[in-house]
């Protein structure tokens, strides 16, 4: 989740959503309780660098919600969006 923080914040919101999205369908959780969450957050209460962006922080909460193997399976598709958007350069990958 690391690599997301060198995203543009547009970017950062769009897979924070998608990420919130899949796991409250893993989880059978509904959606409109995890949004009201969204709603509810106060970044003064956090200080890591993904608190500031209440999709962001619900998005990586969701993931610990999740047990290993959805967690590794929610990652697994959305690594490669995250690295295809960073520009970090990844040395003896050619683009």
């Amino acid at each position: 989740m690391g690599l997301m923080q060198d995203l543009s914040p547009e970017i950062q919101c769009e897979i924070a959503i998608d990420i919130i999205i899949k796991a409250s369908e893993l989880i059978d959780r509904d959606y409109s309780k995890i949004i009201q969450e969204v709603a509810e957050f106060n970044p003064k209460d956090f200080k890591r660098w993904y608190d500031k962006n209440p999709s962001i922080h619900v998005a990586i909460e969701a993931l610990k919600d999740l047990d290993d193997i959805q967690r590794e399976t929610i990652i697994k598709e959305y690594y490669e969006k995250i690295l295809n958007s960073s520009e970090i350069k990844i040395e003896g990958i050619d683009e």
